[in-house]
């Protein structure tokens, strides 16, 4: 059984969710439906991944389940959001959205403080359960703190062992904010899951490298998104709630930080 995190409203998460970024149109469906067999009851899509369709097709219908889009940078301003938000609601064939995420914050356009006021909105209008951000620094984010009332319930940023953002996660602690974790093996076929001190952590407790991996990001308090549309890896991920890695385990992991990035530097990117 997948825990459940409260949000700051009181909405609850599952700490471990289904992620379908780069998942084609034509294999997202397959690949829903067998992480839902295999136990996942949140999945996460976005505009941009151009598959909000076929994730609409797998979970239409299908009882208490989470689901997670986000607004992509092009569609950013406050009548804009609310266009994107009703045409990926189309796509998702939902009449309630469980989170809505701005994907990036986009220095460059400035436009995500009026993208805010839009998902307030869409939030008391109760077309959402739960508004948030993605990829929001601590200065974006105080933005918001100083001119909103409503806080974000979820910042979604790349996080894994070489990447741990341990600053970040502490302004989301201040101010109740969940740490939703991205890319949180740092890719599948990263160097990380051969780091013999990943690989030895994986002999130890008889669980596969990436296991470890998440498993560590559960014991931090993360909600965590893994991608595969391999079936046995679906089911593999969500195999991490029989065994607890002992503080000294979680020691050796957290010493791996190093500060690579396997995605862009919301600072910089821009790309709409």
């Amino acid at each position: 059984m997948v825990p459940l995190i409260s949000l700051n409203n009181g909405v609850r998460i599952p700490q471990l969710g289904f992620g379908v970024f780069q998942v084609p149109e034509d294999q997202v469906a397959g690949a829903v439906t067998t992480a839902i067999e295999a136990g996942y009851r949140s999945i996460d899509t976005a505009a941009a991944y151009r598959n909000e369709s076929g994730v609409g097709d797998a979970t239409a219908g299908v009882p208490d389940l989470f689901i997670t889009t986000k607004l992509w940078n092009s569609d950013q301003g406050y009548d804009s959001t609310l266009r994107a938000f009703d045409a990926s609601m189309a796509r998702l064939r939902r009449d309630v959205l469980d989170l809505y995420l701005i994907h990036w914050p986009v220095p460059s356009r400035d436009l995500y403080a009026e993208t805010w006021r839009a998902l307030e909105q869409l939030y008391a209008d109760g077309r959402v359960r739960a508004i948030g951000v993605s990829n929001f620094q601590t200065r974006h984010l105080q933005r918001l703190f100083d001119e909103f009332p409503t806080t974000p319930a979820v910042n979604q940023i790349e996080l894994h062992p070489l990447l741990q953002q341990e600053e970040m996660r502490k302004v989301h602690v201040t101010h109740r904010i969940v740490t939703e974790a991205w890319s949180p093996l740092a890719q599948a076929q990263s160097a990380l899951l051969r780091d013999p001190d990943i690989t030895g952590l994986a002999e130890k407790y008889a669980k596969t490298p990436a296991q470890i991996v998440l498993r560590w990001h559960v014991q931090l308090g993360n909600v965590v998104i893994p991608k595969s549309v391999t079936p046995y890896r679906i089911k593999e991920n969500i195999d991490i709630f029989d065994f607890e890695l002992a503080q000294d385990d979680m020691t050796v992991i957290a010493e791996l930080d190093n500060g690579t990035r396997t995605g862009p530097d919301p600072d910089r990117f821009n790309v709409v």
